[in-house]
């Protein structure tokens, strides 16, 4: 996945951005949130960078993800102030932490993904941080993976920690997964 990612052209990830932005912004206006959670992107991911202006403008509270030593995951408010280079040398968002329960108050949860299946199962890149702030939220608010269309397949193994999706956000659109909640 991350050599299909990387041989992306800065115009396909270019034109992929848009469309992205363009679904999640539907998504989040008809699911009508006005906090949600949402990700810096690393390089090759799909970018949710014009749909994180779109959000400040529209006053959606966006909460961002910070890795923490301990394989866990503290918040902070998206702003308008540059990002800080995180414990694994990705961008986080600077200011005040929140603790990792604050993703248990937002209306609607985009989390970033290796892959998804149909069934829900999302596969991430290892480390297990979504799976345990996902496996902390009872009840869980919708979980969408934002991955590119070719990364939705029929089916991935399903460990015991995995917390399925309710779907998959891709520059192609969204889909919705049958999940049997917890």
């Amino acid at each position: 996945m991350r050599a299909q990612r990387s041989e992306r052209s800065e115009a396909a990830r270019d034109r992929a951005a848009v469309a992205l932005s363009a679904h999640l912004t539907t998504l989040v206006t008809q699911a009508g949130a006005r906090r949600i959670t949402c990700y810096l992107p690393t390089p090759g991911e799909p970018d949710p960078s014009q749909f994180l202006q779109w959000a400040l403008s529209h006053r959606i509270e966006v909460l961002l993800p910070i890795s923490q030593a301990d394989r866990t995951l503290a918040w902070a408010y998206h702003s308008a102030a540059p990002p800080e280079v995180g414990l694994h040398g990705i961008h986080e968002p600077a200011g005040p932490r929140l603790p990792a329960s604050a993703a248990g108050t937002a209306d609607l949860m985009l989390i970033p993904a290796c892959a998804v299946d149909n069934s829900g199962t999302r596969l991430g890149w290892g480390l297990g941080y979504y799976d345990r702030c996902l496996a902390a939220l009872d009840p869980a608010p919708p979980v969408y993976a934002v991955v590119f269309a070719e990364e939705i397949l029929p089916s991935l193994p399903r460990d015991p920690h995995d917390v399925p999706v309710t779907g998959a956000a891709t520059p192609a659109g969204i889909r919705s997964f049958h999940i049997q909640t917890r």
